[in-house]
């Protein structure tokens, strides 16, 4: 018969055992962890290598946010008024008082200031890609929406005044010209 092991020879080297296996599952878990993040970063770099070729290739939309009008719909009607021209409907400015045009001014410089006012409008509009427009709940004497208009981020408003174009609106009418027919600025 042979001879029985003694029993603690036995025991260390089941512990010895165990603890390899320990060591080794711990190897394993990691190795598997640094696998899956592998595996993971791999996915996102093939899914992502064609975003920049595709962001070229897609032509720039004049289209706005689904909730609001198109900048093509969008036509100026002086420095600080603008009309969807699909609905009809006319927004006045919220934040900006420009000059007006034609027989409404009171002098030739607020008439000449009015038109400048206009034309940089018109060419900010038409230089935009987005337009949002965000209404107050309010509106002006002449029963108009009054609105914020953004033009591809920014404040048409905040644009027109930095132009020199117009001016701050007022919570009321200031005249433009004085009597001699110079503009009081």
């Amino acid at each position: 018969m042979p001879e029985a092991l003694p029993i603690s020879l036995f025991s260390n080297q089941c512990l010895s055992f165990l603890s390899l296996l320990m060591a080794l599952g711990k190897t394993f878990v990691v190795a598997a962890r640094l696998s899956a993040a592998l595996v993971l970063l791999g996915a996102v770099t093939v899914l992502c290598a064609d975003l920049p070729a595709r962001a070229e290739a897609e032509p720039p939309t004049h289209a706005a946010p689904a909730t609001g009008p198109s900048v093509l719909s969008m036509r100026v009607v002086d420095g600080d008024t603008i009309e969807n021209t699909v609905s009809g409907i006319r927004y006045r400015l919220e934040n900006v008082d420009a000059a007006p045009t034609g027989d409404a001014a009171g002098c030739a410089s607020e008439r000449a200031l009015g038109e400048r006012a206009t034309a940089a409008a018109e060419q900010l509009l038409g230089r935009a890609r987005t337009l949002a427009l965000t209404p107050t709940g309010r509106f002006d004497q002449a029963g108009k929406p009054l609105v914020f208009v953004s033009l591809d981020g920014r404040d048409l408003g905040e644009l027109l005044m930095a132009q020199g174009a117009a001016r701050p609106a007022r919570a009321r009418a200031e005249p433009w010209c004085d009597t001699a027919g110079d503009l009081l600025l």
